[in-house]
This record gives structure tokens, C-alpha cells and sequence, in this order.
């Protein structure tokens, strides 16, 4: 992916809901500057379970399924977005995996989902195939819950959520890619980690180090050419602190860092990106993944 043209590549994964309708169009949104040199695919996953008795898959289950991406690439082809179809087809506990090798296949150096916003931590194994699409997908990944607003005066807002101790890299190269638009604009926003102990509140960061973290994350924006200012939050719920600096500013996009969720313990210690799915309506671009 060269980041200062955005993304090239890029896996849509629908359904027939109403976030996967506003995923197509912050899909469109996201390529506006690129779509000649664009390329989507929209990629269907299919229940298998839904079969016919004789093991063939049904022609008419074949026929609905082919009208869906069908919708999806004629509203791309209408934006001018070069795009194609696949439909996959997996049980219902291995949805994200189909998606996960989709993009794989595809090359694609973004996926893109709807999501429903479920809160709880049950219906979040069972079933939200955004989450579990983070867990199995190491490119970025953008997550649509709903219809944001359109770009304020035309120019892109992307909100960068920085925390210390982070990989800059990743988070910043996702920023970046999103605000290939011309005269897009980024706010890094760096909210104080702290902890509460036995001894009272502990911060985690000093002001040096913030004002370190920020220097140097607003120095990379420069270097690709990105328009950018910074703020430094009060310390207090990460997530909660984000989504209210990105409803005031008005983002477009709200990108944070690659920390992906894996195990149980990772889930129930709390991630920033699944609480911002609770939290904001606003599209979130999770980073890609670095492994070690």
C-alpha cells in the first residue's frame, strides 16, 4: 500500500443489513480521490448450512446470493470505483475466516465490515463477525456501524487516537492512507493512559513522554504531507475521551492502532477499539497488524 494514495485494495464484506448498506457507502467515501486506480471486491459469505438435501447448494439460494453483490457492485460501478464480485461460502462459525482468506487471495490492504454494534460480551463471541474478522485479518480494518456524516466542507477529517508505549507506525500509516483526499486534515489525539492501584491514581506517562509521542506522530503526518494539529486529553476512559473529541470535531473516520483482540484475556481486560464500536456511531479503522 503506498499510504499517501490510499488504499488500493480493498475487500467488502456484505450482507443484506443495514450496516453493510453503510459500509458500501463509506467504502465509496474512502476512495473518493482514488477511484480510477482503485480496486474493491465485494465479497459475500454465504451460510453453508443452507443446502440442498442432496448436498448441492440450492439455485435459488445461488440466485440471492449473486442479487446481493450484484446491489453492492453496480452502487460501486456508479461511483466510478472499479470493483468485482465473489461469493464465499463457510458455516456459520467461520465467516471471519472465509473474509480473512478472501483478502488474503485478494491482496487486499484494507477489509472493510458492518457492524451491529453488539455490546455484550456473549453476543460479542457468538455473534459479531467484525471482531472476529480483527482477530483472523492482519491488514486494516475499517468497521462500519452506521451512516456518518459526509466530509465537512469537502475535505476528509480523520481523528489519529495515539496512546504511549504504542507502534506509531501502524496507526500513523492508516491515517495517512485515509487522508489521501486532498486537503483532508488529521487531529492526533493523545489521551494520558493511567491506572488506579491501592495507592490511588498512577500515571503511566509522563508530559515529556506525551509531548514526545505527539511530536513524533505529528513529524511522520509532515513527512507524507498530511495536514495535522494535536491535543492532549484529560486522563479518563480512553474510548469514551475519543468518541467525544470525535463527535465535537466532527471525524469522518476515527483511526486507532493495531493492538488486536486474541484471547479471552485480552477481551475481558478491555479493547480500545471494541469499546469505541460501543461508544461512537462513526466509522473505525483499525491498523494492521504487526507481528513479531
Amino acid at each position: 500500500m503506498n499510504t499517501r494514495t490510499g488504499f488500493k485494495r480493498v475487500l467488502l464484506a456484505t450482507d443484506a443489513s443495514e450496516e453493510a448498506d453503510a459500509a458500501i457507502d463509506a467504502t465509496i467515501a474512502l476512495l473518493r480521490d482514488s477511484h480510477s486506480s482503485a480496486e474493491v471486491r465485494v465479497a459475500h459469505v454465504w451460510n453453508l448450512e443452507v443446502h440442498h438435501p442432496h448436498g448441492h447448494w440450492d439455485i435459488e439460494v445461488r440466485s440471492e446470493a449473486e442479487k446481493l453483490v450484484g446491489a453492492a457492485v453496480e452502487r460501486m460501478h456508479a461511483a466510478g470505483v472499479r470493483t468485482d464480485s465473489e461469493i464465499l461460502r463457510a458455516d456459520s462459525e467461520h465467516v471471519a475466516d472465509a473474509v480473512a482468506i478472501a483478502a488474503r487471495e485478494f491482496k487486499a490492504d484494507l477489509v472493510v465490515v458492518g457492524s451491529r454494534g453488539l455490546s455484550d460480551w456473549q453476543s460479542m463471541f457468538k455473534h459479531s463477525v467484525s471482531h472476529q474478522v480483527l482477530r483472523v485479518v492482519d491488514c486494516p480494518v475499517l468497521i462500519v456501524r452506521g451512516h456518518a456524516p459526509g466530509p465537512t466542507g469537502g475535505a476528509r477529517r480523520v481523528l489519529l487516537a495515539i496512546a504511549g508505549g504504542d507502534d506509531l507506525g501502524p496507526g500513523v500509516r492508516a491515517a495517512i492512507a485515509s487522508a489521501a483526499e486532498t486537503k483532508s486534515k488529521v487531529m492526533v489525539v493523545h489521551v494520558a493512559q493511567a491506572i488506579f492501584g491501592a495507592q490511588g491514581l498512577a500515571y503511566v506517562e509522563s508530559d515529556d513522554e506525551i509531548r514526545t509521542t505527539m511530536a513524533a506522530a505529528i513529524r511522520l503526518l509532515g513527512e507524507a504531507g498530511v495536514t495535522s494539529e494535536g491535543t492532549v486529553a484529560h486522563a479518563g476512559p480512553v474510548a469514551k475521551t475519543v468518541a467525544e473529541i470525535a463527535e465535537a470535531w466532527g471525524a469522518d473516520v476515527i483511526v486507532v492502532g493495531s493492538s488486536r483482540m486474541g484471547d479471552l484475556g485480552s477481551l475481558m481486560l478491555g479493547s480500545v477499539s471494541h469499546n469505541l464500536l460501543r461508544t461512537t456511531g462513526r466509522p473505525v479503522l483499525v491498523a494492521e497488524r504487526v507481528r513479531p
